[in-house]
């Protein structure tokens, strides 16, 4: 009994069953007067179905008996009506019944709903099991069987054919509300038992929301709940879906799709449609659903009959694209075939984070299908999103000290590109991360690594982090080069003043972000120069990993690609490619499937790569390796030729910090002009160099320098000659 029932002068779920058990009590007394004794007088009443008495085997039935018997059948049938109009007159207006909403949602007839109380009854009272047993004419069958109800609940011996009929294998009752039989041959046997399952009974009682058996991969949004939309473009997208739905045919099983960010408002729309529509919202994960067949075959069995029992919309929610594999696309279509044959106002929702399994959805046969991203707000937005959260904090966040929050909200909504749940999970780890400092405002340092955080760990999965260390002072390369890693810094700064502000952005569909190939041989300071980039810009670096993201499973490499850019573009993150002539190859001629498969994976790459509007940066050794499509992509392209005696001899002062102990017969143009090198072979001298000096507890000079020089010539190859380094000893 829920809390209604307990309120004086409030008609709930337990006082309606109690008014229809009004002409059950009526029918089960006119069987017990048809059929002889009572069992609460007879005194073999309790050996009833053990014993069977001289007195029964030799009765005969009268005419006069017989007669008697359907006269009073007839009353009983009489009273059940008038007693059924009266319960119907005061449950009325009483909205919510589960009786009634049972009886509506699955479309019972007068006969499939009497039969689901009469197995009610032994749910409420426990008395009815002595009834029961009686009438059974076994004392150890306490609960309805078919016996029972086709001598209960007909009038006729039509009626009777009729609900053999409806207790069938196919019928709602075995199908949706009642327990399966022990032996499935014996479901239409006379003594077979009739139960209801016990989810059915906790619906019935009020007395629980959703089947326990669901409650790992399902979730119930109650239509009460009625959630805000947190910006204007979600209430267009649902405008438009409401008229889309409007406007289908009665006959078809309504099929909607909404993909988009993670945290932008899909499931509040779906849920604010159902509450429209007084529906609850059944949302399911597909990842938690078991792909075992038969266990999975008995979930959305449980699920169609909670979606049909309290009238609900099944949204189902995709975190991933593994569910297509996993699970069995056959069996998720039978199931959704039942809900739209038996549901009243069908309607399924698949939520996902990008569009990419349109194709596959395991719509059944006269599904009417629309589909719509819910697309990320604008930067505008974004910034107004911020700035509410900040709002929140009250007076605190105008005080004398406070962050300048209208400003930081510009610069994340610039710098990151989240949805509303994104930029309110983000404010929450902020005030977490501001509270173990022990302020109550989170500073704008707070705000950037909550930010980060949400995509670090997924960005993990295909990229490794680099921490941003180095400096323009760091980067030792031709001016020309220095000049055009400024020049496209400057341009992703100023994107939002050409592209928005200037309206370019709205003639161009793609091709907005800045992408740069950094080309030169190795240890020249490409990688170098991916973080000066990043520290000039204040993004995070991530150096794609090719051993996460390529696979040699068809299609797997395009999915990690698409996740991967999904995540940076939310992020703001700069993807480097380091070796890309090894995922941007030119395309080769096809010769076999592996040809043609490595060629879609490279034409897909591309067309992520114009569709970004954050930074890339490629790297490459062997730039005439590249394919032209990608140069012609390419905002920027860099040359780091290999550097000259001048240009050696400042990477080698630029590795000796001021504090590191130096022989006086150091000479770094000498070692520049004698060690032929780039840049990461430098580096690998100076640090050997180091150590030799360290270990001897000296101060490093040119004895030093010149055997680690000479170590590193040979690891290339390069044998100095004797006196190469002359005058200096080794």
């Amino acid at each position: 009994m829920n809390a209604a029932d307990e309120t004086i002068g409030v008609y709930g779920a337990v006082d309606h069953i109690r008014d229809e058990l009004i002409w059950l009590d009526a029918g089960l007394r006119a069987l017990l007067d048809l059929g002889g004794n009572d069992p609460f007088v007879d005194p073999l009443a309790a050996f009833r179905g053990l014993v069977v008495s001289r007195e029964e085997l030799l009765e005969e039935e009268s005419a006069e008996m017989a007669e008697s018997k359907a006269r009073a059948w007839q009353d009983y049938a009489a009273f059940r009506r008038e007693s059924e109009e009266q319960t119907s007159e005061r449950a009325r207006d009483i909205l919510g019944l589960p009786l009634y909403a049972l009886a509506s949602s699955l479309r019972l007839t007068v006969w499939e709903y009497r039969c689901v109380v009469l197995c009610l009854a032994v749910e409420v009272d426990r008395n009815y099991e002595k009834w029961y047993g009686y009438l059974n004419d076994d004392a150890t069958a306490k609960t309805a069987t078919v016996d029972l109800a086709l001598r209960l609940l007909g009038d006729s011996e039509d009626d009777r054919k009729l609900g053999r009929v409806l207790l069938g294998r196919d019928g709602k009752l075995r199908r949706w509300l009642l327990q399966p039989p022990g032996d499935e041959s014996s479901a239409q046997a006379l003594k077979s038992p009739l139960r209801l399952d016990e989810r059915v009974v906790t619906f019935l009682l009020d007395t629980e929301k959703l089947d326990g058996r669901l409650g790992e991969c399902v979730e119930s949004l109650d239509p009460e709940q009625y959630p805000e939309l947190a910006w204007e473009g979600a209430g267009e997208v649902e405008d438009v879906l409401r008229q889309v739905i409007d406007s289908w045919p009665a006959d078809s099983l309504p099929v909607v799709m909404l993909w988009g960010a993670r945290g932008g408002g899909k499931r509040a729309l779906m849920h604010r449609l159902a509450a429209r529509r007084r529906q609850r919202l059944l949302v399911v994960s597909l990842a938690s659903l078991p792909s075992e067949p038969e266990r999975l075959r008995t979930v959305m069995d449980h699920l169609i009959r909670e979606a049909l029992m309290t009238d609900s919309i099944i949204a189902f929610e995709e975190e991933n694209g593994g569910w297509k594999e996993r699970l069995s696309l056959g069996q998720l279509r039978d199931s959704l075939r039942d809900y739209a044959d038996h549901a009243g106002r069908p309607l399924v929702a698949w939520i996902a984070r990008d569009r990419s399994a349109v194709g596959e959805l395991p719509l059944p046969e006269g599904s009417a299908f629309w589909s719509s991203e819910l697309p990320p707000p604008v930067a505008r937005v974004r910034a107004e999103l911020w700035q509410k959260q900040a709002a929140e904090l009250g007076e605190a966040a105008s005080s004398p000290g406070a962050p300048d929050y209208g400003t930081l909200a510009v610069e994340l909504a610039d710098r990151f590109h989240f949805t509303p749940g994104q930029i309110a999970t983000a404010w929450r780890q902020a005030l977490v991360l501001a509270a173990g400092r022990g302020e109550a405002l989170p500073s704008r340092a707070d705000l950037a690594a909550a930010a980060r955080g949400q995509f670090r760990h997924r960005l993990a999965q295909h990229a490794v982090a680099i921490e941003p260390r180095r400096s323009w002072e760091d980067l030792i390369i031709p001016d020309e080069s220095l000049d055009l890693i400024r020049e496209a810094c400057k341009r992703y700064m100023l994107r939002e003043q050409v592209l928005g502000g200037w309206g370019l952005g709205g003639r161009l569909t793609y091709g907005t972000g800045v992408h740069l190939l950094f080309a030169g041989p190795p240890g020249t300071g490409k990688t170098m120069a991916a973080e000066v980039v990043a520290g000039e810009l204040g993004l995070e670096l991530y150096r794609v990993d090719l051993s996460r993201i390529v696979s040699k499973y068809i299609g797997e490499t395009e999915q990690r690609l698409r996740e991967l850019f999904e995540e940076a573009r939310q992020s703001g993150a700069i993807l480097f490619f380091d070796e890309g002539d090894a995922l941007f190859g030119k395309r080769t001629e096809v010769k076999d499937a592996h040809d043609r498969y490595a060629n879609m994976e490279a034409a897909y790459l591309l067309q992520l790569i114009e569709a970004y509007d954050g930074v890339t940066i490629l790297a490459t050794n062997l730039m005439q390796n590249l394919d032209e499509a990608l140069l012609r992509r390419m905002s920027v392209i860099v040359k780091f030729p290999f550097p000259s005696a001048e240009d050696r001899a400042r990477i080698f002062a630029s590795l000796l910090p001021v504090g590191v102990p130096r022989a006086e017969d150091l000479d770094l143009p000498f070692l520049a002009q004698r060690v032929e090198v780039s840049g990461g072979h430098i580096k690998n001298i100076v640090l050997a160099a180091a150590f030799l000096a360290a270990s001897g507890h000296q101060p490093i000079g040119m004895t030093h320098m010149v055997r680690s020089a000479r170590a590193e010539l040979q690891k290339l190859g390069k044998i100095p000659m004797r006196g190469a380094f002359a005058p200096y000893s080794e």
